[in-house]
């Protein structure tokens, strides 16, 4: 009698209503963790609001706002935002935990490289944009016309600077997407290599999309690292793709 083999999905059939109520644990587990952490990131939200408008008090003196209401609001967008930051790690094993039981060993194998380095490569992007990204932006755009006085409002600001943090987070995501996809036999490292001049078509595209401001030097700030995270996905999909694999003969 053989024994089963251990590469298995060890999860018993679960109908439907119970997977329906385990995402709906996990979606609870999750939003609770957001609450609790807001409610912390809400008594510091003028430690927080200091440090998102550090880099552009530089070049101006203070913030403006419209309506009475702007500051209370500004700071719960910006309390919220920090949550979402930090809750992150917890929020992605909370996706684990739902997803695990489905996947085999192998699959687990290749997934928890993810798990490790997803938030490690979102924090440097969201550095990357913050010390690099902002400076050379604000500086260029407050200074385009010396004629022009600037009249920054603090809601417009706070949009600019989430978005760009979060957008350089996710795309600092790209080489451990190659990892994940060549791994799971979705990607060549000679697709990637072969589809670069396209690749660098959607990247200007995609970044006059993401870019919330229609001058091209905003969209080389973020055109530019793209292609090169590209260069590194190309690396990383070729160095997975060079594992050892077992010599002939040799079985698990």
């Amino acid at each position: 009698m053989t024994t089963p083999p251990q590469d298995e999905i060890h999860d018993p059939k679960m109908p439907l209503t119970q997977h329906l109520e385990e995402l709906r644990k996990r979606v609870l587990i999750s939003v609770a963790a957001v609450g609790a952490v807001f409610i912390v990131c809400w008594t510091f939200s003028s430690e927080v609001m200091a440090f998102i408008e550090a880099p552009v008090l530089k070049y101006v003196d203070r913030l403006q706002f419209d309506t009475i209401t702007d500051p209370f609001f500004t700071h719960m967008r910006a309390a919220f935002f920090a949550a979402l930051f930090l809750t992150f790690p917890f929020v992605l094993t909370q996706m684990w935990l739902f997803i695990r039981p489905a996947l085999y060993r192998k699959e687990k194998l290749v997934v928890w490289p993810f798990l490790v380095f997803s938030f490690p490569l979102f924090v440097g992007g969201g550095l990357f944009s913050y010390t690099l990204v902002f400076p050379f932006a604000f500086g260029y755009l407050i200074n385009f016309d010396p004629t022009l006085a600037p009249s920054l409002r603090i809601g417009d600001y706070l949009t600019f600077v989430i978005r760009m943090l979060f957008v350089f987070g996710l795309v600092f995501e790209l080489p451990l997407i190659s990892l994940l996809l060549t791994r799971f036999g979705m990607l060549t490292p000679g697709f990637l290599n072969r589809n670069r001049r396209y690749a660098i078509v959607i990247i200007f595209v995609a970044a006059a999309m993401l870019t919330p401001t229609p001058d091209v030097f905003n969209q080389l700030l973020l055109a530019v690292p793209l292609m090169v995270l590209y260069e590194i996905s190309l690396l990383v999909s070729w160095l997975a793709l060079r594992r050892p694999s077992k010599p002939k003969g040799q079985t698990g």
